[in-house]
């Protein structure tokens, strides 16, 4: 991303960064250079799977006037309970980010050194080919751990039928973890074919490793 927003750029092109999945606590784009950030605030702000909203921040003020002038044209306003459900969401976001983020090291660690589990992704672990630019830049690692298993396609699915307390679903950044074969959604088939995305949530650590475990080696059975 410092790359990116630093590069020689045509006149009037700007930066667009998604910063869902780090959050504006663990990153902010502009400060490198971005012209906006985007934020998902369904996700990780909202933290509760019941709000549906978006957040567009930047210092460019006449980027702002025409964002704000797109708004009122199309109508892209939040009502009166959304914008309650994200401020009750933010109010929270630190406690929730910094829990979900010291279990996600926990099962990452965990996941890398299970037998039934080929390669893990979390930026978190030393292993990761990121991880020092991770390290420098970000101030915590996140919530979304990836990761293959033995067997393919089929053994992934059947972890993700297995587990109990984790929800077998599509979806990110609330306080329950959820999880999904990544290449079994359209659009995702160039994807590992046994990779699962985990998105950790605030239940208890050693809970949601029992699940886990238990999931991947019923699976094996």
């Amino acid at each position: 991303m410092e790359a990116v927003c630093t590069a020689p750029r045509k006149p009037g092109a700007i930066v667009a960064v998604d910063n869902t999945f780090a959050t504006p606590l663990n990153q902010q784009p502009l400060a490198f250079g971005a012209t906006v950030s985007l934020q998902s605030a369904t996700k990780f702000i909202g933290g509760h799977s019941d709000l549906l909203a978006g957040v567009a921040t930047t210092k460019d003020e006449a980027l702002w006037h025409a964002l704000l002038r797109s708004r009122e044209l199309t109508g892209a306003t939040p009502g009166t309970l959304e914008a309650f459900l994200a401020v009750r969401g933010a109010r929270t976001l630190a406690l929730r980010l910094q829990q979900a983020q010291q279990t996600a090291m926990m099962l990452a660690e965990r996941l890398e050194a299970h037998p039934l589990v080929t390669y893990v992704r979390y930026p978190g672990l030393p292993s990761h080919p990121t991880h020092a630019t991770a390290k420098r830049v970000l101030k915590g690692f996140g919530t979304i751990i990836s990761f293959d298993v033995h067997g393919g396609a089929e053994f992934a699915d059947e972890v993700c039928r297995n587990v109990r307390l984790i929800r077998h679903a599509t979806s990110l950044g609330a306080v329950e973890s959820t999880m999904e074969r990544r290449a079994a959604i359209p659009g995702q088939g160039h994807l590992p074919p046994s990779l699962l995305r985990l998105s950790v949530g605030t239940e208890d650590a050693d809970d949601l490793w029992a699940d886990l475990d238990s999931a991947i080696r019923s699976a094996a059975q």
